[in-house]
């Protein structure tokens, strides 16, 4: 067996199983795509606003924790969703670990009323991408509102 890490076989691939998701929610009016940001309350980021995310269940897949974390964050069923084909990279104090959160797009056709889950966040807000840029404090979240919009809407 060769063990050289450079003479690694192409046949092999590694598989990485997610244990967090995102998930941006934009609606399209007159033309123009609006995002949904969410303030999150509480002492962990207080007071920063945020795309929707939460952690996968055993069992579910990332698309399925996107659909009930959208549902429970904010009381809304897309009416689409996509994979982004981005991933968002942060650590994670509590998990000592990189987490590498795949992100998805759900879009609302239908404007429906918003139900915020009380324990996570206190507002939200429907934003243009620019005005996102400002809202996000993250690059991560800035490069993949950027990319959604670039690539997706």
């Amino acid at each position: 067996m060769d063990l050289n890490p450079y003479s690694i076989d192409a046949r092999f691939a590694l598989a990485v199983k997610p244990f967090y998701m995102v998930a941006y929610m934009v609606k399209i009016y007159d033309g123009k795509s609006y995002y949904l940001l969410l303030r999150r309350c509480g002492k962990h980021l207080g007071g920063n606003w945020q795309m929707i995310s939460g952690g996968i269940k055993e069992g579910e897949t990332a698309w399925q924790a996107s659909l009930r974390e959208i549902n429970e964050e904010n009381g809304i069923t897309p009416d689409r969703l996509y994979s982004a084909d981005a991933l968002e990279c942060f650590y994670e104090v509590s998990r000592d670990a990189i987490v590498m959160a795949p992100a998805f797009e759900a879009f609302v056709d239908t404007p429906s009323e918003i139900t915020l889950s009380q324990s996570e966040h206190d507002a939200f807000i429907w934003v243009t991408h620019s005005e996102a840029l400002n809202y996000l404090e993250f690059d991560n979240q800035k490069r993949i509102i950027s990319h959604l919009e670039t690539n997706f809407v």
